[in-house]
């Protein structure tokens, strides 16, 4: 009786640990080990709101990865369903201010107010967080009156940052994020302009 008592216990702790394992492939998509880079940024001499703009819109439909920053242009997520908050699922997509990042073209080093184009697929979040660009922190980054942004500026509160993608006449804006797990990168219909726990940045050095 003891020895299958034992065997019994060590079955049962087997198949607990099968379906443990299981559980963390199916968490764990490893879009990043298998399609993302570490390939260095090229330095370009300026960039436009247009431009950007469409850096922004290659992201759309994809996933949201919580402190990524690796996507690519298939429109959709690749790594649906990962736990929330957890940076090692290596999932596809960036959080709001890793795509904010990317989309400014800003550099790694936050002294550095040059302009750097990052492909898709290199993965790369950056130095700042939501709060961190909502305080103007980083030589590229500013704050401004609500009033005064436009397209490709953003709006920031100390958890979440989207830009501008079209400004509405009733006061609201289009806003270009990536806003959460569930919800991937899109544009949204937002009142950021009228939450005062939001404020307005914008990434200095726009050539137009």
């Amino acid at each position: 009786m003891f020895h299958a008592r034992h065997l019994f216990v060590a079955a049962c702790f087997a198949s607990f640990v099968l379906a443990a394992a299981g559980t963390a492939s199916a968490y764990h998509t490893h879009f990043i080990a298998n399609n993302c880079n570490y390939n260095a940024p090229d330095p370009t001499p300026y960039i436009t709101r247009d431009g950007s703009t469409t850096v922004a819109l290659r992201a759309r439909y994809e996933g949201y990865q919580w402190a990524g920053g690796c996507w690519n242009d298939n429109d959709r997520d690749d790594s649906p369903g990962d736990p929330t908050e957890d940076p090692n699922t290596g999932g596809e997509g960036g959080d709001c201010s890793g795509f904010t990042f990317k989309v400014w073209r800003e550099s790694t080093n936050q002294s550095d107010a040059g302009f750097y184009q990052w492909n898709m697929l290199r993965y790369v979040h950056g130095p700042y967080t939501a709060a961190g660009f909502k305080g103007g922190i980083g030589a590229p980054n500013v704050t401004l009156s609500k009033s005064a942004a436009i397209r490709m500026d953003a709006f920031a509160s100390s958890s979440h940052i989207g830009m501008i993608y079209a400004k509405n006449a009733n006061g609201t804006d289009e806003i270009i994020e990536a806003k959460g797990e569930a919800y991937g990168t899109n544009i949204w219909t937002r009142t950021y302009r009228g939450d005062s726990s939001y404020s307005g940045v914008r990434r200095s050095g726009w050539s137009s």
